[in-house]
């Protein structure tokens, strides 16, 4: 017995030190695949932030550009985008449709922020009943409605913790009510991209696709030649599908690699509040940055 008491303390200050060793060997060994550190969902929403916005040629940058059509000028080279910008348009009068090309950077090619935007547009002007002339205002007719869809896109843009690169874009919609101050916007838009988030812990990669529906999504005409920032002033609702496969280059992360969600987005106020698997994230309509998680 006194053998023992007299070594009871040291026999603890043994084990507790090979439990510590042990449960330390064991949180340096555990699979990175379960890093809570990184999270699919959220790496999904900041993919979708940056694809929103409007700095990003994202869909916000394409409302924007349709709400400038629908002026007697036009959307042209002397458009206020916050950057430079070339545009080329030419007319059908078989079809009354134009073809309109622009190519826009914003931000400086060797600085954080940058973007490089071309797009190729189709649209036409609509009276009231429904047939196509010519110009916005074409005699004593104003456009009540403008078709719009987007034939092609090629760019490429990064901010601080993302970077990507346009690899396909689609999208077709109808603008109504644009002989009034406010527009209305229904349709479809499909994009596909490469992006590339850094972070401390690691840096992956998401090639995805994304489907957006437009429901009703309002906007003052011809805002961004004239009263500021389109981002500010848009309202509606978005919904669609979001598919990514995820490669790590360095570091680790979430297990997930083949990457699907559904989501449901609210435009107000100048952000995006999107609800994705259960949980709501904002992120900055202009910029593409996520401000907010919950």
């Amino acid at each position: 017995m006194k053998f023992m008491k007299r070594f009871t303390p040291m026999f603890w200050l043994i084990s507790l030190s090979a439990a510590l060793l042990v449960f330390g060997c064991e949180k340096s060994t555990t699979d990175p695949g379960d890093d809570t550190s990184l999270s699919a969902t959220q790496d999904a929403a900041e993919s979708m932030a940056s694809d929103l916005a409007e700095d990003n040629g994202g869909i916000t940058d394409q409302i924007a550009d349709v709400m400038e059509i629908a002026t007697t000028t036009g959307l042209d080279a002397s458009s206020k985008t916050d950057g430079t910008q070339q545009v080329s348009k030419t007319y059908d009068p078989a079809t009354g449709i134009w073809t309109l090309t622009l190519e826009r950077e914003r931000g400086s090619t060797v600085g954080a922020a940058y973007a490089y935007i071309r797009r190729v547009y189709q649209y036409q002007f609509r009276n009231a009943q429904g047939q196509p002339q010519q110009y916005y205002i074409t005699g004593a007719d104003t456009a009540a409605s403008i078709s719009f869809d987007i034939v092609e896109g090629v760019g490429r843009h990064r901010n601080f913790r993302i970077s990507q690169e346009l690899t396909s874009l689609s999208g077709s919609f109808l603008a109504t009510g644009t002989n009034t101050d406010w527009i209305t916007l229904n349709g479809n838009y499909q994009r596909s991209a490469v992006d590339t988030l850094t972070t401390r812990q690691a840096v992956r990669t998401l090639d995805h696709s994304i489907a957006l529906t437009l429901t009703d999504v309002r906007g003052p005409r011809g805002l961004r030649g004239s009263r500021g920032n389109i981002s500010e002033m848009i309202s509606g609702t978005i919904s669609g599908t979001y598919t990514a496969t995820a490669t790590f280059t360095s570091g680790s992360g979430y297990r997930e690699r083949n990457i699907t969600r559904t989501f449901l987005i609210d435009l107000s106020n100048g952000t995006a509040s999107m609800e994705v698997d259960g949980k709501t994230y904002v992120s900055d309509l202009e910029s593409g940055e996520l401000v907010e998680n919950n």
